[in-house]
């Protein structure tokens, strides 16, 4: 199992994803479901969604699909919201941080 971790995060390099960089100013909505797409397609989703490392994934292997995550989250964010989530170390907190200030939640 711990093999097919790896073979997850190597094939990162090889794909090509193609997200809109968010500025803040454009839909926060679509930018998000490009990026859960995008990770999904990059096998890297469970580094987000799961609160708890997977018992057959190793400490090194999780810790290594978290920063690429990271990375690659950052990545899709201009430089001026980079700011905001730059010294982040977990998915989960940058996404937390993000849904927080641009996600708006409707009243109904």
């Amino acid at each position: 199992m711990v093999n097919q971790v790896r073979v997850r995060i190597m094939n990162v390099h090889q794909a090509k994803i193609n997200v809109a960089k968010f500025d803040g100013s454009n839909n926060f909505g679509i930018w998000r479901c490009e990026v859960m797409d995008a990770l999904t397609t990059l096998n890297l989703k469970d580094a987000l969604l799961l609160e708890n490392k997977p018992e057959e994934i190793s400490e090194k292997d999780w810790d290594k699909m978290n920063r690429t995550t990271c990375g690659f989250i950052r990545s899709c964010l201009t430089q001026d919201l980079k700011y905001y989530v730059i010294n982040e170390s977990s998915t989960r907190k940058i996404w937390e941080i993000l849904e927080a200030k641009y996600l708006t939640k409707s009243v109904l």
